[in-house]
């Protein structure tokens, strides 16, 4: 078989042969209501489940092979279990076929206008309408009117609900926690892509303070050059034609620094659907990617969280990136020894105040008035002798007070160390 068509066989097995039979099995958990043979199953709640599980579902093809492949399996359970012949039992749930053609269709017409990629209550809604014009269609083939019976119509309103309100609570878990249902390698992945785009978000920071000190620099060589190109001396001119040359090295470096910027920024620019993250999945991130993020330090921390309020916030990448840096920090600190770190939220005067706090040593009391300042570290390598740049704490405040508009606080004592983050929740929340 060729590649191609192996992909293409491959791809209709996931795509519309695997869904229809969860669907024929899921069809077999029902109960009856109203006339003998109407049954009320489970299986159209996986039509919006698998909406919402796979992009590219395909939920007319998937009907089509589904609703004769109830009525088989139907006709054959009768058959094994009361011995009623195929024909007799295909009379009695045809019907039901014409429940599953319109759901299907009603189904795939609305989701082609109104996408169900996440959860939406509202959304979901009209999937009640369908259901109710479905079960009436089945019944106008079964009885004719008795479809518009004011007890019938109750019933059925009431089993859409139910069917919808079922989907729904579904789509609400996967939707909340979308990030755990995904295999885990991928789920790694996409950790790994989220705190890689927080921290070259938190990067660009650096670069755009660092362009006004390249421009800075640049006009000193130019200055240097001007002074001394006006003093009437043979080593004053050369040390002039120095400080031009240094002026246009810098003046080369700054374009290639500005394209660098430009394509760190197009890169990020195009992550478009990432609009935000709910507080609890940030800090739950922060909790689970210790050990791939600190590596042998990250073995010996546990995380604990303490939420007071869950809200959704577009400002998750800042976020990540500061609590990425006070963590790593405390793991560091905490070495081989086991520690523990508290990631707090609670709500004060309108700010939303987050609380790390560490039990790995504390910060000498000398050290608390200058950790914040850019340049400042403690950590070297007793081997090789290289220092930390030291932008950590210096890009955390940065963060906290140009981008979020709050500010940061640092208390240690007895080994613990508390940072304290006050955020004006408006500046936080974002509308999900």
């Amino acid at each position: 078989m060729p590649v191609k068509t192996k992909d293409v066989v491959e791809q209709g097995m996931k795509q519309v042969f695997l869904p229809a039979i969860i669907m024929i099995f899921a069809a077999q958990l029902n109960l009856n209501l109203l006339i003998n043979g109407f049954k009320i199953s489970l299986a159209v709640i996986c039509l919006p489940i698998f909406m919402f599980l796979f992009e590219d579902f395909l939920a007319v093809p998937v009907t089509l092979i589904t609703a004769p492949g109830i009525l088989v399996m139907r006709c054959l359970i009768e058959w094994l279990t009361t011995g009623t012949s195929f024909v007799s039992a295909a009379e009695n749930y045809a019907p039901e076929m014409v429940f599953y053609l319109c759901y299907g269709g009603l189904f795939a017409l609305y989701t082609h206008f109104i996408k169900l990629d996440h959860f939406s209550g509202v959304r979901l809604l009209p999937l009640v309408a369908v259901d109710m014009i479905s079960n009436i269609a089945e019944l106008l083939v079964r009885t004719g009117g008795g479809a518009f019976h004011r007890e019938v119509l109750l019933r059925l309103l009431i089993v859409g609900v139910g069917r919808t309100a079922l989907a729904a609570v579904c789509l609400a878990a996967f939707d909340a926690y979308g990030l755990f249902i995904l295999r885990k390698d991928e789920r790694l992945r996409y950790r790994r892509l989220l705190l890689l785009t927080s921290q070259l978000k938190s990067e660009m920071i650096w670069m755009n303070k660092n362009t006004s000190h390249i421009e800075e620099t640049m006009a000193v060589s130019y200055s240097l050059y001007n002074d001394l190109n006006g003093i009437d001396h043979p080593l004053a001119k050369e040390a002039a034609q120095k400080a031009l040359t240094v002026a246009k090295d810098i003046h080369e470096v700054k374009k290639e620094y500005y394209l660098i910027m430009n394509g760190i920024s197009d890169a990020l620019s195009t992550d478009q659907e990432e609009n935000g993250m709910w507080m609890k999945n940030v800090f739950e991130m922060m909790q689970e990617s210790a050990r791939h993020l600190f590596g042998n330090n990250g073995q010996n921390i546990k995380i604990d969280i303490q939420l007071e309020k869950n809200f959704y916030t577009d400002k998750h990448y800042y976020l990540m990136s500061v609590l990425r840096n006070l963590i790593n920090n405390a793991a560091e600190a905490a070495g081989e020894h086991h520690a523990r770190i508290v990631l707090s939220e609670r709500e004060e005067d309108g700010n939303c105040v987050i609380r790390v706090h560490d039990d790995c040593g504390g910060i000498d009391e000398e050290y608390l008035p200058t950790i914040f300042e850019p340049g400042f570290s403690t950590k070297i390598n007793f081997e090789t002798g290289q220092v930390s740049r030291g932008l950590g704490l210096s890009l955390v405040k940065d963060i906290v007070e140009s981008q979020l508009g709050g500010s940061i606080a640092v208390a240690s004592e007895n080994g613990c160390t508390d940072f304290v983050i006050r955020i004006p929740k408006k500046n936080l929340e974002a509308a999900a």
